[in-house]
């Protein structure tokens, strides 16, 4: 199913207020664009609705204001202007408002100044009914496409998704016949490393009619948008169970698993208010180790209060390292700071005793102590 625009403007906004961005990207006011034809003898110029900033439009949208972050004394409403060259000079073929909220995302125009069409809305690419809109000769809209009008549910929900867009086409073209616009779709991939495969779908100028050239390349697209789903669905699942599941020490070994336990053990003792920075001490014998030290003793000793959370790699080296940092530090220097540490109930008092003078807020995080999911949390991510 596809996410609302009003999720995905919530989610911009919790990264403009300085939430972890998760796949995020970046878009810049629009500007006047103009497309040139192929033989460069038609032009779409395309001039956006004024906004104020991103921050209104964000802000607006969210509250369902109409017009959103529009600047009080700039255009209402975008504007489309295709000119045809003739004799040396460009000549206006038509001059109209255009639907697009803001902006469209990318134009192109017939050679012959007859048909053109319009892709995606400024940041929000894939959403909404203007993943393309198509022009007439007198420049009316003659048909509007979601990408529910052009893809299955499941093949849509496969493609790669930011906090703003779903990346589901490349450069669209006019056929050699100039009858129709060719859009080569994105085939959905699993993993990191992308290949970059399309299949191409032809969209008729007359009627806006939607089909794939290749039959064959499409159902070999389609079964491969089929497995990413399932293995999304899957991922997800796996994600919703961990998340309900009691917080248990790392399965695995490492940094990152450490750093994920760290904020998730803080969040589930404290909520999602209480945060603080994630050091991970290395095993004495890595060949990087003496950076991760450093990196402890820095937030060991900082009293500004923002709060500091610790685990290791190796728990009797932590006490080590922590017992001679300890000995630096004034008494009562992090007074109204806390520092949390990630270790075996056995080591523990070793860390308690040697941090007691300095004044900060001790917080033992037990890994072997099981930590059930706080059900406002459950709440705030899956509902009631």
């Amino acid at each position: 199913m596809l996410r609302s625009m009003a999720t995905v403007l919530a989610a911009a906004l919790l990264l403009s207020a300085g939430a972890e961005p998760s796949c995020a990207d970046s878009w810049a006011l629009p500007t006047v664009e103009t497309y040139v034809s192929a033989n460069g003898r038609a032009r779409m110029i395309v001039t956006p609705r004024d906004l104020d900033s991103q921050l209104a439009y964000f802000e607006d949208m969210v509250d369902g204001k109409a017009g959103p972050g529009q600047r009080e004394d700039g255009a209402k409403a975008a504007r489309a202007r295709v000119e045809r060259l003739s004799g040396g000079r460009w000549q206006a073929v038509w001059d109209r408002p255009i639907p697009n909220g803001v902006a469209p995302v990318q134009a192109i125009v017939r050679d012959d100044a007859r048909y053109a069409a319009t892709f995606d809305d400024w940041h929000g690419t894939g959403y909404g009914p203007n993943a393309v809109v198509l022009y007439g000769p007198d420049g009316r809209v003659t048909r509007r496409l979601a990408l529910a009008d052009m893809l299955p549910a499941f093949y849509v929900d496969a493609l790669p998704h930011s906090v703003s867009s779903i990346d589901w086409r490349r450069e669209p073209r006019f056929s050699a016949d100039g009858s129709r616009i060719v859009l080569p779709i994105v085939i959905p991939e699993s993993g990191y490393v992308r290949k970059a495969r399309t299949v191409d779908l032809n969209i008729r100028l007359s009627d806006g009619a939607a089909s794939f050239a290749d039959a064959g390349a499409w159902a070999r697209a389609g079964r491969e948008g089929c497995r990413v789903r399932k293995w999304q669905l899957a991922a997800e699942a796996a994600e919703k169970a961990a998340f309900l599941a009691p917080l248990r020490r790392p399965a695995i070994n490492d940094q990152g698993s450490w750093h994920a336990y760290l904020r998730e053990a803080i969040a589930r003792r404290f909520g999602n208010d209480r945060s603080a920075s994630s050091t991970v001490l290395r095993k004495p014998d890595a060949p990087d180790y003496a950076v991760s030290e450093s990196w402890l003793r820095e937030e060991m000793t900082d009293p500004t209060g923002r709060g500091a959370a610790f685990a290791t790699l190796s728990d009797d080296n932590l006490v080590a390292v922590v017992q001679r940092v300890a000995a630096t530090i004034p008494a009562g220097r992090m007074r109204g700071t806390t520092l949390y540490f990630a270790i075996s109930a056995d080591r523990w008092p070793a860390v308690a005793a040697a941090l007691r003078r300095s004044g900060a807020t001790l917080v033992h995080l037990d890994p072997d102590v099981p930590i059930p999911q706080r059900p406002e949390r459950i709440a705030q991510r899956y509902g009631a």
